[in-house]
């Protein structure tokens, strides 16, 4: 296999207010992240990623991995927002595979072709096409991801294709004797995690996996495809159903249905959160809950780049943006975007679209102050022996000036 990089397109801002903090290939879809899923189902290691430029130190750091480095010939560029479902073999160079909708799927380099690619030519529609008018090209089959609600509708599929079967099958760590386990040939416990008494595990309808470290505690129901990561907590008496991937050191209860929490974030208590997507560092207030289907149950709108878009969907729910703050008591609609680093603290309904670094209450809208947000995101990562490093830092800045430009209602 040929040299491997990873890139973003330009449908990095159809994913926002999830990829502010995060390249698209961090991402959380199934039990793994796009990155990883492209170098497992590929069998072979990335050598280094292209991102945004303002992103660059943060990727770097987070993926250890070269960044937006030049290609050297017979590199092959892969979309990281590409589902990736078996290993493949790609065409000889110079090739670029477009996708039906007209995107970049991948690239693989000849000398010439190495010359004329760059982070920022894949990061601009326009001299994406002009870079597959230039050199061979021709049609490739390829699930991309464009949307939020692309990656909730997928998941629970997701989950199902990552169960590699037998060798996943493994009760290794403490279950409790009065827990129950339906279909144990499809459940995994992994290194020192515990099903404490009374827990369900039901794998039926699908594969669970319980990865090192984890707790489900008493009372707690999990229902499979389900994927629970590494250090989460499902707490006592929560309901999780189909779909539904808890990222590393979450902690989550009440009821939960095929919704996606990428790492790091709280929603402990009582409510309904359902075919949402959580990023990194969110906390949800006791009671809050959102609606992910429509009273005519007609297919979920949502805001993408101030415009409103049809998800296609009859059930979504919310895309809620890393270091967001949702206080207790909140009702959200269907279709909800709220914003990096938002505190939301309403008597009534939550507005559909909350901009980042929003402070939103009976009061009003303000814009919060970076430097108080950047404080508490501070204390909350360390509480999670997490440092907030100076490219991070770096990067809440940015986000501040760059997400107006993003967030403008048309």
């Amino acid at each position: 296999m040929p040299p491997l990089i990873v890139f973003e397109d330009a449908t990095f801002a159809d994913l926002l207010p999830l990829t502010y903090w995060r390249s698209v290939f961090e991402l959380r879809a199934g039990r793994k992240t796009l990155l990883d899923r492209i170098a497992f189902r590929l069998n072979t290691p990335v050598s280094g990623v292209w991102v945004r430029d303002w992103l660059a130190p943060v990727a770097g750091e987070r993926c250890r991995l070269p960044v937006n480095r030049p290609v050297e010939t017979g590199s092959v560029l892969v979309n990281g927002l590409w589902l990736v479902d078996r290993a493949l073999s790609f065409h000889a160079p110079p090739f670029v595979g477009v996708s039906d909708s007209g995107r970049i799927v991948y690239v693989a380099c000849d000398d010439a072709l190495a010359r004329r690619v760059s982070p920022r030519v894949l990061l601009d529609a326009g001299a994406s096409a002009g870079l597959a008018r230039s050199f061979p090209s021709g049609p490739v089959e390829a699930d991309l991801i464009r949307y939020p609600w692309d990656i909730v509708r997928r998941n629970a599929d997701l989950l199902h294709s990552d169960w590699a079967g037998r060798d996943d099958a493994a009760l290794i760590g403490t279950v409790h004797p009065t827990a129950v386990i339906e279909d144990r040939r499809h459940v995994h416990i992994g290194d020192k995690a515990v099903v404490e008494p009374l827990a369900v595990l039901d794998a039926t309808r699908g594969p669970i996996f319980i990865a090192d470290n984890a707790l489900i505690e008493s009372h707690a129901t999990v229902r499979g495809p389900a994927y629970v990561g590494v250090g989460a907590a499902v707490r006592c008496g929560a309901v999780i159903r189909e779909g539904t991937s808890v990222g590393p050191v979450c902690k989550v209860g009440g009821e939960i249905d095929a919704a996606i929490f990428s790492g790091f974030s709280n929603k402990q208590h009582d409510g309904f959160l359902g075919h949402s997507y959580v990023a990194n560092w969110v906390n949800i207030g006791a009671s809050t809950s959102n609606s992910d289907l429509k009273n005519t149950y007609g297919t979920v709108r949502a805001l993408v780049n101030g415009k409103e878009l049809d998800t296609g969907s009859m059930f979504y729910g919310a895309a809620i943006g890393d270091h967001a703050k949702l206080a207790i008591n909140q009702s959200i609609p269907a279709g909800a975007s709220i914003g990096f680093a938002a505190n939301v603290a309403c008597g009534g309904l939550v507005p559909k679209f909350v901009p980042s670094l929003a402070w939103l209450t009976d009061a009003g809208l303000q814009t919060a102050d970076v430097s108080r947000v950047l404080a508490t995101a501070a204390k909350v990562m360390a509480r999670r022996h997490v440092e907030l490093t100076a490219a991070e830092r770096a990067l809440f800045e940015h986000i501040a000036s760059t997400a107006p430009l993003h967030e403008r209602r048309e």
